[in-house]
């Protein structure tokens, strides 16, 4: 029992890291003008590379055998590539940014998915898991509606790392809640 409470707090800390990298990005694309491919890609690429350093160091020291730890490290490693891809190629504008965002979506809501789907079924991580990842697929679709639209495709990156970000940070003050007063119950 005591170990499933300390893996709670692991989840939270690790829900709010991430809630942290994605809403900054979220706020400075929303108050940036000149949404062009270039500012898409490279706005995606430091927050793939932010966001494969923060999940990678959270699945390496901070989870342990939290369920968690596996999909850490695999978003960390889709976050690495594309992240790079996207800063190092950011001239090449709407073609690969749309490439990247859909892609990088794509692999990272149905590591989610599957993650949560792999959970038992009261578990409250499974919740939490597959409507991230269900956001995150609805995301990679709805760019792909904006063909050749690089202000709707930056905006609506910005957009989902707010709300994500946000989701998150209920998620971590959840969890935080619920291993508090699981504490408080196993102490009287």
């Amino acid at each position: 029992m005591e170990a499933h409470i300390q893996t709670s707090n692991s989840y939270g800390a690790a829900a709010l890291s991430r809630a942290i990298v994605l809403i900054v990005p979220g706020l400075f694309i929303t108050f940036t003008p000149g949404h062009t491919g270039q500012f898409g890609l490279v706005a995606l690429g430091v927050t793939g590379l932010v966001l494969a350093a923060v999940q990678g160091g959270l699945a390496w020291r901070v989870l342990g055998d939290h369920p968690a730890r596996g999909f850490y490290f695999f978003q960390a490693l889709v976050s690495l590539v594309i992240g790079a891809l996207a800063l190092g190629l950011n001239s090449y504008g709407i073609g690969l940014l749309l490439w990247a965002v859909v892609v990088w979506a794509l692999l990272m809501g149905a590591s989610e998915i599957l993650a949560g789907l792999r959970l038992p079924k009261r578990d409250v991580l499974r919740r939490d898991w597959v409507t991230q990842g269900t956001l995150t697929v609805l995301f990679a679709l709805v760019v792909l509606t904006q063909s050749a639209d690089s202000v709707a495709v930056v905006g609506f990156f910005g957009a989902w790392a707010i709300v994500m970000g946000v989701y998150l940070v209920i998620a971590a003050i959840t969890h935080h809640s619920m291993n508090k007063a699981m504490n408080e119950k196993v102490s009287s």
